[in-house]
């Protein structure tokens, strides 16, 4: 089966590379919790197409950047 993960060491890369401090500063920019970030990054929840829609915008990168294929 193959799934799709969020790169979360790529998006956290680049968002240091865009002047974001911190995740909670991060988190902010996106409308969201740091907790809920957090559990986002981790993979731990779904993530939606305006999630990924906000991403690219700040992060001012390509779906590519952000997702990975996993093949279980």
């Amino acid at each position: 089966m193959t799934s799709i993960r969020l790169r979360k060491y790529r998006i956290l890369e680049l968002a240091e590379e865009r002047g974001y401090k911190n995740q909670k500063q991060f988190a902010k920019e996106l409308g969201m919790q740091q907790a809920s970030l957090s559990q986002l990054l981790k993979n731990n929840t779904n993530f939606t197409k305006e999630t990924l829609e906000k991403l690219m915008s700040c992060l001012q990168c390509d779906l590519s950047d952000l997702v990975e294929k996993k093949i279980d």
